[in-house]
């Protein structure tokens, strides 16, 4: 198959690649079908490196997912290698866990200079009366820099949102908690328009008896809360707060449906892998129903 052929001449020629680096060297190509010989061929190999973690689809039903998607596993998490490059992708996946793990921590700085740049009174407070967390890729060490655009400045950005939690308990200054919000959000806009940051600071501040009350993992935006506390890694703050927010998690039983969430989308992983590899060859993400296989939502934009 011509496809096969050009994808073994590439690797021979440059050993381990990711997806999104062999697209680069085979444009004719479409991902999809890169994705499709790659998984079926007998002579090629990927290798993924992701952790896995769970996501709701909101756009599409509240549909259980797994995040990396597959179409960004395949581009940005996931080593395609020939059968005798075995001694080769031992080292080209360390390389590439490694530097995931240094993207992650570098944007966890960045989570951690916004902080320190808020006025020393509204730090005090973070310390006294709060927990700050972060979640998503970055808690997962799974941070990427893939670039992409913000839809409203039209400014690049590197790749995975910083996203912050802070959780007020119920003896925080309400005045100081709406400055602390402010002076974020100042913040915000400066990583978003200097272009030796680029990042996405995303953040949300919420008192402690939102959070438990959001524990009750009922209504989509309940059971996003709770996954989010579930995925957290502590940054600063409250030690107690935090240790009682997990102790309720696991109490009320939402660890637990969480975990059980997490084992379907595993399950509907594996369905829809098999539904992309019975696609007919010209299949394409333009169509939407082909697109939902490969990818969320909420991350169509960033494959356009």
């Amino acid at each position: 198959m011509k496809i096969e052929g050009e994808i073994r001449k590439v690797l021979k020629a440059c050993g381990p690649l990711t997806g999104a680096a062999l697209s680069e060297k085979l444009p004719q190509f479409t991902d999809i079908a890169l994705w499709r010989q790659c998984y079926k061929s007998d002579t090629i190999r990927v290798s993924n490196c992701a952790r896995y973690y769970l996501r709701y689809d909101i756009l599409r039903g509240n549909q259980l997912r797994l995040s990396p998607s597959i179409l960004r596993d395949f581009l940005t998490f996931s080593l395609i290698y020939l059968t005798d490059q075995m001694v080769e992708i031992v080292e080209a996946g360390t390389i590439l866990a490694n530097r995931f793990r240094t993207i992650s921590l570098k944007k966890l700085s960045w989570a951690r200079e916004a902080l320190l740049q808020l006025d020393d009174d509204l730090q005090q407070v973070l310390y006294d009366h709060c927990v700050v967390f972060l979640s998503g890729d970055i808690a997962y060490y799974l941070a990427h820099e893939t670039k992409r655009n913000h839809s409203q400045l039209g400014v690049e950005i590197n790749g995975s949102d910083i996203d912050i939690v802070i959780i007020a308990n119920r003896g925080a200054p309400l005045e100081k908690i709406e400055q602390i919000e402010a002076q974020l959000l100042t913040i915000k806009k400066i990583y978003l328009t200097t272009p030796h940051i680029g990042e996405e600071l995303d953040f949300i501040v919420k008192s402690i008896d939102t959070m438990l009350q959001q524990l009750s993992y009922q209504d989509i935006h309940q059971k996003i809360a709770s996954k989010i506390l579930y995925e957290s890694y502590f940054l600063m703050g409250r030690v107690d707060i935090y240790q009682t927010l997990m102790k309720h998690l696991k109490l009320s039983g939402t660890w637990d449906h969480i975990e059980r969430d997490f084992e379907t989308a595993l399950g509907q992983r594996k369905s829809t892998i098999e539904k992309i590899l019975a696609l007919p060859p010209d299949a394409s993400t333009d169509d939407s129903e082909v697109a939902s296989l490969f990818f969320a939502s909420k991350e169509r934009l960033e494959f356009q």
